[in-house]
């Protein structure tokens, strides 16, 4: 499954008489260290410099420029080879994307706590009644056959925490949440049914759902399945579901085909 902090194509700068084999050894290093990260790779350039050795300790130069997610993350690295300046290069880089994971780690904790105790006060909001969320209005009847994809929303979003998507579903107001698990680094979807229960799809085996801050998150009955796209439009056709949580049959990764007051039908998708 593609994950969506994938990297785009790595820029190699070269100058001077740079092997091949030191070019292989800074691509794969730093295309390992930009997928070890928790969020998008938008640009990344490595440049290698060999400087003459005839007055020089240290003749090689390593130096890489990630942008992380808007955020430009540098370094640079000298050695008497390029082997050298390359390892020294990524251990510079390693040691930042840890300080930085940490604090983004250390936030998200703050969050959830500042969240937890918000939800400890309110219980009664995050128990909300039907009454209380008002009447949801019908659905217009059109043939089957006359029923299309009149909507693709493609959404660019971080990582996130199973959590955080049912409080960010809450604060939406909606019934249904798609998201990559920060956790257990899948697409998944959040919902809630008719009866204001919260269910998790898909649950990945000995994992313990939480449920200490608001109504507790329960297994989802449904079943994931491979799909193309006409198939989950004759799914969603013949059940009586809101929706359609399916993984794309070609490159996997998880959408849903959901009921439009209209008719029609909405596809939502996460962009790569």
């Amino acid at each position: 499954m593609v994950k969506p902090h994938d990297i785009c194509d790595i820029d190699l700068l070269t100058i001077g008489d740079v092997e091949s084999k030191d070019r292989e050894n800074a691509l794969t290093k730093i295309r390992h260290l930009c997928e070890f990260g928790h969020e998008p790779v938008i640009a990344a350039v490595v440049k290698l410099k060999i400087r003459s050795k005839s007055k020089l300790e240290l003749p090689a130069i390593a130096e890489a420029s990630l942008d992380l997610n808007g955020t430009p993350i540098r370094a640079h690295a000298t050695g008497r080879s390029m082997t050298e300046a390359v390892d020294l290069l990524v251990d510079k880089i390693s040691r930042r994307l840890r300080r930085r994971r940490k604090r983004f780690e250390d936030r998200r904790k703050q969050t959830l706590n500042r969240l937890r105790r918000t939800a400890r006060q309110e219980t009664d909001r995050h128990e909300t009644s039907s009454e209380e969320r008002g009447q949801v209005p019908g659905y217009s009847t059109i043939p089957i056959d006359e029923r299309e994809v009149v909507r693709h929303k493609s959404l660019a979003m971080r990582p996130i925490s199973l959590e955080e998507a049912a409080d960010e579903m809450d604060q939406l107001d909606h019934d249904f949440y798609l998201f990559f698990d920060c956790d257990q680094n899948i697409d998944r979807v959040v919902y809630r049914n008719g009866g204001g229960k919260l269910y998790a799809m898909p649950v990945t085996a000995g994992e313990t759902l939480p449920g200490n801050t608001r109504p507790p998150i329960l297994p989802s009955p449904l079943v994931l399945n491979h799909l193309p796209l006409a198939e989950a439009k004759a799914l969603l056709a013949v059940g009586e579901e809101p929706f359609v949580f399916f993984a794309d049959s070609q490159n996997g990764r998880g959408q849903i085909l959901y009921r439009r007051f209209d008719g029609h039908y909405g596809l939502i998708t996460l962009a790569n």
